[in-house]
């Protein structure tokens, strides 16, 4: 990798990934406040913002554009024709242009850009929000080894990050930018079938988001797989077996795969 000099970050968008990038670069002291500009059409989040963190608010597109390096393109994938087309007249060359819009590839952000614009297309996800997210990359094609640096500080500043090739961005896109949902949904239904034993939600949400968590924590590290930690809490004849049992029968594994598989087709869709 290049040397990677200080730089500025402006953000666009201050919804939950972008609020969580700034709050990560600040709080662990990637970057100091004054180099952190973030704008947004609500602006009721960026005071909120501002007055928690101490960086510094844009009062435009333009302005923000100006000031960053590193321009983080935080706006939702239906918004980002429109928002292109603005920010076209706008960037120069030298600068990087990072995007976590779900489904918008690198060569679209070009095509409306120009191809002095280095772009790097990211996919991160929510736990993000608590420096425990995992975020995947990929460079389009100007995007240089100090521009892929400049995107992995700040996700780095947020949990862990990896660079992968962009046909791969839908599935981790279906995988990991969405899969915090399907954890949740789970721990949805088992909360709910603590209730239905008798269980207060109270108790019945601490014992699910401490296992869930203790889980988690258990798998991340052991030299053991998933598969195989679960066949070490599966004795023959017990409770466990009954339950993986059941959900075999009705092909749970199977859903959970499809349930995915339409992630990333609607993640595809999303791009076109």
């Amino acid at each position: 990798m290049e040397e990677v000099q200080e730089f500025r970050v402006g953000i666009l968008g201050v919804g939950n990934m972008g609020a969580a990038l700034a709050r990560g670069m600040i709080s662990r002291s990637i970057f100091d406040s004054e180099s952190v500009m973030i704008f947004d059409l609500d602006q009721q989040k960026v005071d909120s913002i501002v007055a928690d963190l101490g960086v510094r608010p844009a009062g435009g597109v333009s302005e923000l554009v100006k000031s960053a390096d590193l321009l983080i393109l935080a706006a939702k994938p239906q918004a980002f024709e429109d928002l292109l087309t603005s920010l076209s007249p706008l960037v120069r060359p030298g600068q990087t242009v990072m995007s976590i819009a779900a489904g918008v590839t690198t060569a679209s952000i070009e095509e409306a850009l120009g191809e002095a614009v280095s772009v790097v297309r990211v996919m991160p996800n929510l736990p993000a929000l608590v420096g425990e997210g995992i975020s995947v990359y990929c460079r389009g094609s100007t995007a240089t080894d100090a521009d892929v640096e400049r995107v992995a500080v700040v996700l780095d500043s947020v949990g862990e990050s990896l660079e992968a090739s962009e046909d791969l961005m839908d599935p981790v896109t279906a995988l990991s930018g969405t899969g915090p949902a399907y954890i949740f949904h789970t721990m949805e239904a088992m909360i709910e079938s603590g209730i239905e034993m008798g269980m207060s939600r109270e108790i019945a949400e601490r014992l699910v988001l401490q296992t869930v968590l203790g889980a988690a924590i258990l798998a991340n590290l052991s030299d053991a797989d998933p598969a195989t930690l679960r066949e070490r809490v599966t004795s023959k004849g017990g409770t466990t077996e009954a339950a993986i049992s059941h959900l075999s029968d009705n092909e749970y594994v199977r859903l959970v795969i499809d349930a995915i598989l339409a992630a990333r087709d609607r993640s595809s869709e999303l791009g076109e």
